[in-house]
Protein backbone atom coordinates (compact mmCIF):
# COMPACT_ATOMS: atom_id res chain seq x y z
CA UNK A 1 0.00 0.00 0.00
CA UNK A 2 1.40 3.21 -0.76
CA UNK A 3 0.76 6.68 1.21
CA UNK A 4 1.17 9.75 -0.74
CA UNK A 5 1.53 12.88 1.47
CA UNK A 6 -2.15 13.69 0.68
CA UNK A 7 -3.52 10.80 2.39
CA UNK A 8 -2.97 11.48 6.40
CA UNK A 9 -4.48 10.96 9.80
CA UNK A 10 -4.22 8.45 12.25
CA UNK A 11 -6.66 5.89 10.75
CA UNK A 12 -5.06 6.12 7.41
CA UNK A 13 -1.18 5.93 9.28
CA UNK A 14 -2.73 2.88 11.25
CA UNK A 15 -3.99 1.12 8.23
CA UNK A 16 -0.66 1.57 5.92
CA UNK A 17 1.36 0.45 8.91
CA UNK A 18 -1.11 -2.57 8.67
CA UNK A 19 -2.75 -2.29 12.04
CA UNK A 20 0.44 -1.95 14.22
CA UNK A 21 -0.05 1.61 15.46
CA UNK A 22 -2.77 2.44 17.81
CA UNK A 23 -5.81 4.30 16.45
CA UNK A 24 -6.27 6.28 19.97
CA UNK A 25 -3.41 8.35 22.08
CA UNK A 26 -4.96 9.25 25.62
CA UNK A 27 -8.00 8.94 24.28
CA UNK A 28 -8.28 10.92 21.68
CA UNK A 29 -8.59 9.82 17.90
CA UNK A 30 -7.15 13.16 16.30
CA UNK A 31 -4.69 15.44 16.99
CA UNK A 32 -6.85 18.46 18.29
CA UNK A 33 -8.69 16.41 20.89
CA UNK A 34 -5.07 15.29 22.36
CA UNK A 35 -3.89 18.95 22.44
CA UNK A 36 -7.59 19.69 24.56
CA UNK A 37 -6.64 16.81 26.76
CA UNK A 38 -3.21 18.25 27.73
CA UNK A 39 -4.37 21.43 28.26
CA UNK A 40 -7.52 20.15 30.49
CA UNK A 41 -4.67 18.33 32.05
CA UNK A 42 -2.35 20.89 32.97
CA UNK A 43 -5.21 23.57 34.07
CA UNK A 44 -6.26 21.02 36.24
CA UNK A 45 -3.46 20.55 37.90
CA UNK A 46 -3.31 24.19 38.14
CA UNK A 47 -6.64 24.88 39.80
CA UNK A 48 -5.71 21.61 42.47
CA UNK A 49 -2.29 23.67 43.12
CA UNK A 50 -4.67 27.00 43.67
CA UNK A 51 -7.07 25.19 46.20
CA UNK A 52 -3.99 24.35 48.08
CA UNK A 53 -3.07 27.88 48.47
CA UNK A 54 -6.84 28.60 49.29
CA UNK A 55 -6.28 25.80 52.25
CA UNK A 56 -3.29 26.75 53.62
CA UNK A 57 -3.81 30.80 53.84
CA UNK A 58 -7.39 29.45 55.50
CA UNK A 59 -5.05 27.36 57.73
CA UNK A 60 -2.65 30.70 58.39
CA UNK A 61 -5.68 32.93 58.84
CA UNK A 62 -7.10 30.38 61.40
CA UNK A 63 -3.59 30.03 63.06
CA UNK A 64 -3.03 34.19 63.38
CA UNK A 65 -4.15 34.11 66.98
CA UNK A 66 -4.24 37.99 66.77
CA UNK A 67 -1.01 38.76 64.73
CA UNK A 68 -2.16 41.43 62.08
CA UNK A 69 0.97 40.40 60.05
CA UNK A 70 0.08 37.22 59.15
CA UNK A 71 -3.75 37.93 59.07
CA UNK A 72 -2.66 40.26 56.43
CA UNK A 73 -0.20 37.57 54.64
CA UNK A 74 -3.33 35.02 54.69
CA UNK A 75 -5.87 37.47 53.16
CA UNK A 76 -2.92 38.34 50.64
CA UNK A 77 -2.67 35.13 49.85
CA UNK A 78 -5.99 34.01 49.32
CA UNK A 79 -6.79 36.56 47.68
CA UNK A 80 -3.92 36.09 45.23
CA UNK A 81 -5.08 32.43 44.97
CA UNK A 82 -8.89 33.14 44.33
CA UNK A 83 -7.94 34.95 41.14
CA UNK A 84 -5.75 32.82 40.22
CA UNK A 85 -8.34 29.98 40.09
CA UNK A 86 -10.93 32.21 38.15
CA UNK A 87 -8.00 32.83 35.71
CA UNK A 88 -7.55 29.18 35.70
CA UNK A 89 -11.42 28.73 35.05
CA UNK A 90 -12.00 31.07 32.44
CA UNK A 91 -8.99 29.81 30.65
CA UNK A 92 -10.37 26.24 30.74
CA UNK A 93 -13.76 27.86 29.74
CA UNK A 94 -12.16 29.79 26.96
CA UNK A 95 -10.05 26.85 25.71
CA UNK A 96 -12.98 24.61 25.53
CA UNK A 97 -14.97 27.01 23.80
CA UNK A 98 -12.26 27.05 21.07
CA UNK A 99 -11.30 23.29 20.69
CA UNK A 100 -15.23 22.31 20.60
CA UNK A 101 -15.18 25.21 17.33
CA UNK A 102 -12.47 23.31 15.83
CA UNK A 103 -14.10 20.01 15.94
CA UNK A 104 -12.32 18.30 18.91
Amino acid sequence: MTVSAFDYGISTTQKATGGLLPTQVAKASDPVKLVGNIIGLGLSLLAIAFFFLIFYSGLVWMTAHGKTERVEKAKNTLEAAIIGLLIVVFAYAITNFVLTGLGG
